[in-house]
């Protein structure tokens, strides 16, 4: 029997077909996170392996409080998201992102390669502080659908930053810097460019590759916590270890590998800011994101990011510490952590008009 307009949804993880066995994927780590928080050493390497590797992960959830949080807070923030998403475009531009990195993106605002070719995916961007403070002290509207679930955007921030401020603690004492180093730049009551992003790729229209739903790029802040249910990330099989502005192609060679969705895991990635503060030591993955393989194709793709950014105020430099290389003085040094991921973003083709 059809569902009736109000109760039908698009999103329905327990529906989906399995993955394709028969595309390349990439061979990830997966790290326990209960056994993270429980001080595991040999835990503790393997992640710290595979940030100065990759720079991907895979993060097993189950087990303890925080991941239990993002496991049952990602499904509700897709539907959240749903919801938003089927709004008039004419509503959904009124949160729309004018200079700011928060608030809603449409479909084509963003060029998908050199020759211009429109991305397909909307998307829209929750700010971390607005979810943390009273209403009176947001700073910028939301739409009600958003603010209906402000208590769950709330509980999973503060999840999530918990996740990644856990692998910073990790890899800080690896290069011999003190924990409260990144700490002091990522504290979760300062402005910041962290956001809940809830993506909202299209089916695919046809069978050939590709449609790009998101361009290839690195991100551009410390740590990315990925909540997705199919496939459509993919990964370039080298990983980057500069913290370049831009670049919407590889500058290494190499070919892209799929990034095969795992129940009850995140992925984690490394940003552009974890190797600008380790001087190259981590590397942040290059990867991008069309549409689904196979069978899974057919459906809309959501997928739910925390992104873990340096205070809006931190200057870009690199830390001391006895497995950090030394770094001359360079382009970057002096700005700020807003301005850096602002000309990061732009340089991608965000437009922040659009």
């Amino acid at each position: 029997m059809p569902h009736k307009e109000e109760d039908y949804t698009e999103f329905t993880p327990d529906l989906y077909p399995p993955f394709p066995d028969d595309v390349p994927t990439v061979d990830l780590q997966t790290i326990s996170l209960p056994k993270l928080l429980a001080g595991d050493a040999a835990e503790q390497d393997r992640v710290f392996e595979a940030c100065v590797g990759r720079g991907f992960f895979y993060l097993a959830l189950e087990g303890c409080d925080a991941g239990e949080t993002i496991l049952r807070g990602a499904d509700q923030i897709a539907l959240t998201g749903e919801r938003v998403f089927k709004l008039p475009l004419e509503e959904k531009t009124k949160y729309k992102m004018a200079k700011s990195l928060f608030g809603y993106k449409h479909a084509g605002a963003t060029r998908a390669d050199k020759a211009g070719t429109p991305d397909t995916a909307e998307f829209f961007n929750v700010s971390k502080n607005d979810m943390i403070v009273p209403d009176d002290r947001m700073s910028r509207p939301w739409p009600a659908e958003v603010l209906d679930a402000k208590l769950l955007f709330a509980s999973y921030v503060k999840s999530a930053h918990s996740v990644g401020m856990t692998v910073l603690d990790i890899i800080a004492e690896k290069l011999g810097v003190d924990p409260s180093e990144f700490r002091s730049r990522h504290r979760i009551e300062e402005p910041s460019g962290d956001h809940v992003r809830i993506t909202r790729g299209p089916p695919r229209e046809k069978e050939e590759m590709p449609e790009i739903q998101t361009p290839s790029h690195t991100d551009f802040g410390t740590i990315t916590i990925l909540m997705n249910w199919l496939g459509g990330l993919q990964v370039w099989s080298e990983s980057s270890r500069k913290a370049q502005l831009g670049g919407l192609e590889p500058d290494v060679p190499g070919e892209w590998l799929w990034v095969k969705p795992k129940k009850g895991c995140a992925i984690i990635n490394l940003g552009d800011a974890a190797v600008k503060f380790t001087n190259g030591v981590v590397c942040s993955g290059r990867h991008r994101v069309i549409p689904s393989p196979g069978a899974q194709g057919r459906w809309p793709r959501y997928s739910i990011v925390y992104f873990v950014r340096p205070e809006d105020n931190c200057r870009m430099k690199t830390l001391k510490g006895k497995g950090i290389p030394d770094c001359p003085d360079e382009e970057g040094e002096g700005l700020t952590a807003h301005e850096w991921i602002f000309r990061q973003s732009a340089a991608l083709g965000n437009r922040f008009d659009n």
